[in-house]
């Protein structure tokens, strides 16, 4: 052979030299394939030149490259229908001929390896180099995805490369019926490793008659697409992170909200749905109560949201002190759709038409006190304001004061808890959620805030008790005790007051006075008697969902978070709306009022706009014992900081609200 004798060649011609050991591996010498099999020529010679004449078919070195389909007619036909039909170099008019086997298997002729052997350029890891050269942006998601991390990460053999996928020469479009990630081919290429999983998805829902990726005579319940999911539709080609990873089960409810467009609204509606947009990623997904692959019908009686026992159990998972009645509640439940949640429409709409009532008329007011306050101040001026050790009146206790305190720490607490729950979706809340530390933490934080309420509603009702029974017992009359002055009880006299105002406003008549309390601070007052008792119990009735099972159907905790969350919107809606401008942003009281935070008020203020409280606690001769003198610099200003901190807080989550709401 001259090709293996060493003393024939040199220099420029050294290249030729070809002595067997450079053949031991190579697949072709293996197999028995000859020289001539490839570059052509007439093997019974030994004339050089005639050996090498192109008149007895010697093939030049370009043509050799295109020779490989003489062996290998399949493989080569796959080639040129596929993606790489027109992926190798260009003719002299443009025209681009199939990729050349080269490419992949080794660019020299001589020495190419079995796909096998962990030296060929087309095992395994220097597979994915390979066609990462091409299709670099596949390969970097390749590498961050389960398969990648099994070759990269773990060694392991058996993970799925490019061609175990994709095929090795019939590569086509995923749209096309050949391809092996044709939606109906996609399960029988997973399956070659994922032999099981294949198996369960075939009896699944989405397997049955046509298998995973099949046409299908109907929509998917809940969507629009004809055709039945199979393994891509859930797992993305590369973008595959573990299916028990975070970033899997965040994305998992809108991969299956493709198919199933109207269920994936509504999770997104329920608290696991919340929950997830705010990036918790532990809460349940559709694969934690339908299952993944053995997903059955409900009504199939294998299925694990079966009513009865399954059902039970697969809501253990996450609630393991679940009972049956438990089960009862609808996790998919919309409250917006009469047809198939009437009672729960019912409640929403009665919720949103008290919303309405009460902006509608406070909103009206609020608008016409601004713009006559604006003008009577401008006219006669502010009476003069608390200051720091001037003379003042004491118009709250230390009782009011200090449950004032807890109730602006716990309300903030839980709106600021809170509220991203009910707008989870927004970007504004789901950063706040981030910043207080996500679910874990906000959890706990409303808790806490929740248990503070309770204390300081219940300080409150026994502080109150005690008053009426002092009173009771020093021979205050009942009727005095519930609509007398002092009592916080609406009575004709805050009727007639609200009709004053209202003529005031439109300019008809003086500006009203008031005794101790006038009728929107009653109304300020009785709303958060309304609002702990209704937002309280509909909470302690999520919080504790398995103890009100016990004796009340699922159902009422669906009821439940619609109450809860519309009268929390209701009630942080008006404190940071209504109740900010009555008490602190009116043109006399702006920018912050002083008298419940230090309990004092001056005296001009008291005259101005009580001068009837006033009157009444001279008659008594009880005035003296009201007067105070105005707080410290230092202590002034500490209130001043802390009340100012609480307003700036809630007007930046009633500007989240409003964004939230006009921006649908």
């Amino acid at each position: 052979m001259c090709h293996g004798e060493a003393d024939l060649w040199e220099g420029d011609t050294l290249r030729l030299y070809m002595p067997a050991e450079k053949f031991a591996a190579d697949v072709h010498w293996q197999k028995g394939v000859n020289c001539h099999d490839c570059h052509g020529g007439d093997p019974s010679v030994f004339d050089p030149g005639k050996l090498h004449a192109a008149e007895d078919g010697f093939r030049k070195l370009e043509e050799v490259k295109k020779s490989c389909s003489g062996c290998h007619q399949d493989q080569s036909a796959e080639v040129s229908k596929g993606v790489h039909a027109k992926a190798g170099t260009k003719d002299e008019s443009g025209q681009a001929a199939p990729m050349d086997c080269g490419v992949c298997h080794g660019g020299k002729g001589h020495g190419i390896l079995s796909v096998r052997d962990s030296r060929s350029p087309a095992f395994l890891d220097n597979q994915v180099r390979l066609c990462g050269a091409c299709h670099p942006k596949d390969r970097v998601a390749y590498t961050k995805s389960v398969h990648g991390h099994g070759l990269e990460v773990s060694g392991l053999l058996v993970t799925a490369v490019c061609s175990d996928c994709h095929g090795a020469h019939g590569i086509y479009p995923a749209t096309k019926e050949k391809s092996t990630l044709y939606a109906a081919n996609v399960a029988g290429t997973c399956g070659k490793c994922h032999r099981f999983i294949e198996e369960r998805l075939a009896k699944s829902i989405h397997g049955g008659a046509g298998g995973p990726g099949g046409v299908t005579e109907a929509p998917a319940p809940g969507g629009k697409v004809w055709r039945k999911p199979s393994c891509t539709d859930c797992h993305f080609g590369h973008d595959l992170p573990h299916p028990k990873s975070a970033r899997f089960r965040q994305l998992l409810p809108d991969r299956c909200g493709n198919c199933h467009e109207d269920f994936s609204q509504e999770y997104g509606m329920s608290l696991h749905g919340a929950l997830t947009d705010l990036g918790y990623w532990p809460a349940a997904k559709c694969s934690d109560c339908h299952g993944a692959h053995d997903i059955l019908p409900i009504s199939d009686p294998a299925s694990r949201l079966a009513p009865g026992e399954n059902r039970l159990q697969t809501c253990k998972k996450c609630h393991p002190y679940a009972v049956a009645n438990f089960c009862d509640f609808d996790p998919h439940a919309d409250h917006t759709d009469a047809g198939r949640n009437p009672l729960l429409h019912f409640v929403y709409l009665g919720m949103e038409t008290l919303i309405y009532s009460v902006f509608a008329f406070f909103g009206v007011h609020t608008i016409l006190w601004f713009v006559r306050s604006l003008v009577h101040v401008r006219r006669h001026g502010r009476p003069k304001r608390l200051a720091v050790k001037g003379s003042a009146y004491v118009r709250f206790q230390p009782i009011h004061r200090i449950l004032h305190a807890i109730v602006i720490v716990s309300f903030l607490g839980l709106a600021l808890t809170g509220l991203p729950l009910r707008y989870s979706d927004q970007a504004w809340a789901q950063v706040l959620a981030r910043a207080l530390g996500g679910f874990p933490s906000t959890s706990v934080w409303h808790h806490i805030c929740a248990v503070l309420t309770i204390f300081y509603f219940a300080t409150h009702l026994a502080w109150m008790a005690g008053k009426v029974f002092q009173r009771w017992m020093e021979g205050a009359e009942w009727r005095t005790l519930l609509l007398g002055p002092d009592s916080p009880v609406p009575n004709v006299r805050d009727f007639k007051d609200m009709l004053r105002m209202l003529r005031w406003f439109l300019g008809q008549g003086k500006k009203p006075v008031f005794e101790r309390w006038s009728y929107w601070e009653k109304f300020d007052y009785w709303a958060v008697f309304w609002g702990v008792a209704i937002i309280g119990t509909s909470g302690l009735m999520l919080w504790f969902p398995n103890v009100f099972s016990r004796i009340l159907p699922g159902e009422v905790l669906n009821i439940a978070k619609v109450i809860h969350s519309e009268e929390a919107l209701l009630a942080t809606s008006f404190i940071f709306a209504i109740h900010f401008f009555g008490t602190h942003f009116r043109p006399e009281k702006f920018p912050i009022d002083m008298s419940v935070l230090t309990g004092l008020v001056s005296e001009d203020e008291l005259r101005e706009e009580r001068p009837e409280f006033l009157d009444r606690m001279r008659r008594d001769g009880k005035l003296d014992d009201l007067k105070g003198t105005g707080p410290s610099r230092a202590v002034f200003l500490l209130i001043a900081v802390a009340g100012s901190l609480a307003l700036v807080v809630g007007l930046c989550l009633l500007v989240g609200i409003l964004l939230s709401i006009l921006g649908g």
